[in-house]
């Protein structure tokens, strides 16, 4: 089977690479944060007929195996429930103790990193770090060693992994991400296609955001074409999934986290206090709730997103939908989600 991907030639560029035959790759890895895009990526690859088997989930949990913190109780959920609907095998990798392990850090070193086989947890120990205390929550930075939690919490946890889990040792394999020209003036300048850090000489690993060009409309097009339920933080009115906590959230989405969750609005301000450290540069949480909005409908089916959103659970028989709706949160712009 020949796929066309024209749209993939590139230019002269030494950090480009032009992919193989997508069914030469040993093994295609997604990386899936339970969003809109990543989910728009798998169903993109769906519809270029690849195989199930050749397919593979990674998500990295955010807040470890702890208790809720930053993150959507029920994105792991989430997650689980697309990857038995969809028939594609998911693995999980975390950083022990999660983000908040990591704000907290104090004169050490950053926490072992985990990942599961078979059901199985591997541990990966911080070995060469140096020892020294961030207590602090992450900037609202394009740069990621100021906006240490994407740094810390995904990109380095699956880099490691990949570079160590038994499975990937030697072959061909290609990620997969779902960053989008749209977001944001950073991610428009992100390349199509490019050989992964990760690549080396026992191991080709290639890198492609295949949907980095695609508007939101497209986005939300292929998942109704699937009749796929989106995160229940969209029906709520998030426009991203990042976080439930994310320190890009607007005073309209601090508004309405404190409206549905205020043990949990009220921890992060809290930890405001304890670090002598905003979230925001200028206001500190509660000035930003103040100054926002809470625009959640006020309706009954609102009332069963809230309780899937922060109970935590979501299986695959809701995964499919014989009705699908544009979510509330749909086309609300790029603010409040990560750069």
């Amino acid at each position: 089977m020949q796929l066309q991907y024209e749209e993939l030639q590139v230019q002269q560029n030494p950090r480009k690479t032009e992919l193989c035959d997508l069914l030469d790759y040993d093994r295609i890895i997604i990386s899936t944060s339970g969003g809109k895009d990543s989910l728009a990526a798998v169903l993109y690859l769906l519809d270029l007929g690849i195989p199930r088997e050749r397919l593979l989930l990674w998500h990295q949990c955010i807040d470890g195996r702890s208790n809720p913190f930053m993150d959507w109780p029920v994105t792991e959920s989430y997650c689980q429930a697309m990857s038995t609907a969809l028939d594609i095998p998911i693995e999980w990798q975390w950083r022990e103790n999660g983000v908040y392990g990591e704000m907290m850090r104090t004169d050490e070193v950053s926490k072992s990193i985990c990942y599961e086989i078979s059901g199985k947890t591997i541990t990966l120990p911080t070995i060469r770090g140096i020892p020294s205390t961030r207590r602090k929550f992450p900037a609202k930075s394009a740069d990621l060693k100021k906006r240490w939690c994407s740094a810390y919490l995904k990109i380095d946890v699956f880099r490691r992994v990949l570079n160590n889990h038994p499975d990937y040792k030697e072959g061909q394999f290609l990620v997969i991400t779902g960053e989008r020209r749209e977001e944001s003036l950073a991610r428009s300048r992100y390349l199509e296609t490019e050989i992964h850090p990760c690549n080396n000489r026992r191991r080709q690993v290639h890198w492609w955001r295949n949907v980095i060009d695609w508007e939101e409309e497209e986005i939300w097009a292929i998942i109704e074409k699937h009749r796929i339920q989106p995160h229940p933080a969209y029906m709520l009115g998030w426009n991203r999934t990042s976080c439930f906590g994310c320190i890009f959230q607007t005073p309209d989405l601090w508004a309405m986290m404190r409206e549905i969750a205020p043990e949990r609005f009220n921890l992060l301000a809290k930890i405001e206090q304890e670090l002598n450290f905003t979230i925001d540069n200028k206001r500190i949480l509660k000035e930003m709730a103040d100054a926002g909005k809470s625009r959640i409908p006020k309706n009954m089916e609102t009332s069963k997103w809230v309780r899937k959103a922060l109970e935590g659970t979501f299986n695959q028989k809701e995964f499919f939908v014989d009705k699908w709706e544009l979510p509330t949160g749909a086309f609300k712009g790029v603010e409040g989600g990560s750069y």
